[in-house]
């Protein structure tokens, strides 16, 4: 049994699959830009990329396909530098509260500098040995940690997604 559809039926029907697409898209977009752990674990490579030389831009001078590019990579450049100097604060004031707190608190940032932040990673195993404590108490400090950074960096939209993670049981 085939079905009739006006022409403005379709379209509402196109409109509205587009606009949920584009608003499906964005939530999961917005919910990777806020994956703490990512962040955490690329940290390294996300300093380094600050580090490496690109050629200069000559403004005056028409820009071919390939100067648009290089211009492009300036402006990533740009974003990410002042991300990593918005983090690297968040860290250095996350240091601090660990400090002045528990030494649960210090063992906790030290986990996450240890595992994360540092040239000379080390594992979960390696850093349960050196605190003298189970490898799944290094866990539970890595994800309160990353729960602490998560609220510092992203403000209320963290208790959101912590939220959304727990349902699912996906840890970030």
């Amino acid at each position: 049994m085939a079905i009739e559809l006006s022409d403005e039926t379709i379209g509402k029907i196109v409109d509205g699959l587009i606009t949920g697409g584009h608003n499906f898209s964005k939530i999961e977009s917005e919910e990777e830009l806020r994956n703490t752990k990512s962040l955490l674990s690329h940290y390294q490579l996300l300093e380094n990329h600050l580090t490496v030389e690109l050629p200069e831009v000559d403004e005056d001078v028409p820009l071919s396909q390939y100067e648009r590019s290089l211009y492009s990579l300036l402006g990533y450049r740009v974003r990410s530098k002042e991300m990593m100097e918005f983090v690297n604060n968040i860290l250095t004031r996350y240091r601090e509260i660990c400090t002045a707190g528990t030494f649960e608190d210090q063992r906790r940032y030290g986990v996450i500098k240890k595992l994360y932040l540092i040239d000379g990673k080390q594992t979960r195993l390696q850093l349960a040995d050196f605190y003298q404590v189970d490898e799944k108490t290094i866990r539970r400090d890595e994800r309160k940690a990353i729960d602490d950074l998560s609220i510092m960096i992203f403000g209320i939209d963290a208790f959101n997604d912590m939220s959304k993670t727990r349902r699912t049981g996906v840890q970030k």
